[in-house]
């Protein structure tokens, strides 16, 4: 009896701590959400899609022709709150995918409680709800919050050892694939654990049928509603169209022979030496405080759901190594690994057995969390920046044809549909959302010159400089541009009040000569 009174004490200590813990991670990233600005980058075009279903009531064409899902749980929020505002629908989408990263905390305390006690646990639930990575991304408004909080129940449920529970996981599993194609990836091991965790019987092979014919069925509608308005199911069609196509990817294949050999040689060296320096780049600074032990006991001891775990990580990290592979440099392909790095973690503290009292606990805890608080403050640095950026991108767009690729070009998009607003952005022949101005590259050139020649043409109007441009020539100009005749200042930050040196040149082509 007295036992029984004390761990239903206990449970209610547990239930407390991760409340509070929530609480906590959905106020600080609510502190730091940048409420007035509009994000950028690929948040935009899950923000239109969304828009374009709480608008329409019908499925678009294009816009995302995969990975819809988050845009899809999104809909019906936008359709509550309606089209008066765009920050407003901004904003809910940003707090949607910061309440939903910080109730990934439940299923990753569950996971950790597998492998090690309840405060251990509650300590990898605080790894992962205070990452000030995933904190950061969340604010984003990205897909990574819903994406890793269904691969966390997908995790979760694949370690378990009732069979009808672990129906739960191809449930997971399917859904999270609606929301990122790359988790069909994941049935291979998901597939050869079951075989592993049960026994080979005749019931448990007609189980496993069943639970693929559930996985099925649940992608069954979503990828007939793609091919009706896209023609593709947005899952085989990219998931595996790298394989069935390679050459339309330049850095696996050429026409000739040797270059098709130097490239894919090209390709895995990019591919490992990427996939290992982001995987420590993503590893500081908490994890690599507590990785080296779980890896340490990982190896001393022989834990069965452990090696499940490795395998499903080692399927995981597939995606960001194709991704590092192209030279698309992205931390992001890496979050998904976090709540594996949570349990390796902990799972190493069962070392050092006087952390498992409570008051080390909260000491690690506010450690944990005081750390993911002065690092976000750190990253504030550049808000001012975005925001001063951003007045300038909504200049721009309102008198230039064309510009140069300045740094936070990124929000020409968000300001064009801004102020087209509430009418959508038009839909390009490749079925994405564009905008009304062009941007030009300028990475490759070395003189102003050679580079407004081979742009004239193509519709270059106005040069954006600011403080770190992308090219030599441009920081010169930034600070010689009353030496060219054929420029004309039309905005200067000095006058606006901006903490950040930015102007915006106009191009007067009939004075310019060579």
């Amino acid at each position: 009896m007295i036992s029984k009174i004390e761990t239903n004490t206990s449970h209610k200590k547990t239930i407390l701590f991760l409340l509070i813990l929530i609480t906590v991670s959905i106020s600080i990233r609510l502190y730091f959400l940048p409420f007035e600005t509009p994000f950028k980058s690929d948040a935009i075009d899950y923000f239109s899609f969304a828009f374009e279903i709480s608008k329409t009531q019908q499925f678009p064409n294009g816009i995302l022709k995969t990975n819809d899902g988050w845009s899809l749980f999104l809909s019906p929020i936008f359709s509550m709150i309606g089209q008066s505002d765009m920050m407003n629908l901004i904003n809910a989408q940003r707090i949607m995918s910061v309440v939903i990263s910080s109730l990934t905390i439940i299923p990753v305390y569950f996971l950790c409680k597998r492998f090690v006690s309840p405060n251990y646990s509650l300590i990898g639930a605080c790894l992962f709800g205070f990452s000030h990575r995933l904190m950061e991304n969340s604010i984003l408004g990205l897909t990574e919050s819903l994406f890793i909080f269904l691969i966390s129940f997908f995790l979760l449920f694949s370690l378990t050892k009732n069979s009808k529970l672990y129906s739960l996981s191809f449930v997971f599993l399917a859904l999270s694939s609606i929301v990122r194609y790359e988790s069909l990836l994941f049935l291979v091991p998901i597939s050869i654990i079951f075989f592993l965790k049960f026994e080979k019987k005749k019931i448990n092979y007609l189980k496993f049928s069943l639970f693929i014919l559930l996985f099925i069925l649940i992608l069954l509608p979503i990828a007939t509603i793609r091919i009706d308005h896209n023609n593709m199911d947005g899952l085989t069609s990219h998931a595996f169209g790298g394989i069935m196509n390679p050459a339309k990817y330049s850095s696996i294949s050429e026409n000739k022979i040797d270059q098709s050999i130097q490239s894919e040689n090209n390709f895995i060296i990019n591919s490992l030496f990427n996939t290992l320096k982001y995987l420590g780049f993503v590893a500081i600074p908490l994890f690599i405080f507590f990785l080296p032990s779980g890896i340490y006991n990982l190896i001393k001891t022989k834990n069965s759901n452990l090696f499940y775990l490795l395998i499903l990580g080692l399927f995981m990290i597939l995606p960001a190594m194709y991704a590092y592979g192209r030279e698309i440099q992205d931390t992001r392909y890496l979050y998904v690994l976090f709540p594996i790095f949570c349990v390796i973690s902990v799972y190493g503290l069962n070392v050092i057995k006087k952390i498992q009292k409570p008051k080390y606990v909260i000491l690690i805890l506010f450690i944990i969390i005081l750390s993911s608080i002065l690092l976000l403050y750190y990253e504030q640095a550049y808000t001012v920046y975005h925001n001063e950026i951003l007045q300038v991108t909504k200049f721009v767009i309102k008198t230039a044809n064309g510009v140069n690729d300045y740094p936070g070009n990124s929000y020409v998009k968000i300001a064009t549909l801004e102020q087209n607003w509430p009418d959508s952005l038009p839909i390009d022949k490749d079925g994405r959302t564009s905008y009304f101005i062009n941007k030009f590259p300028s990475k490759n050139y070395d003189s102003l010159e050679k580079y407004l020649l081979d742009n004239k043409n193509s519709g270059l109007t106005h040069l954006v400089l600011t403080e770190h441009n992308r090219s030599a020539f441009l920081d010169d100009l930034l600070i010689n541009y009353e030496n060219y005749l054929y420029l004309e200042k039309v905005f200067d930050s000095e006058y606006n009040n901006f903490k950040n040196k930015i102007i915006v040149l106009k191009i007067d082509y009939t004075n310019f000569q060579i």
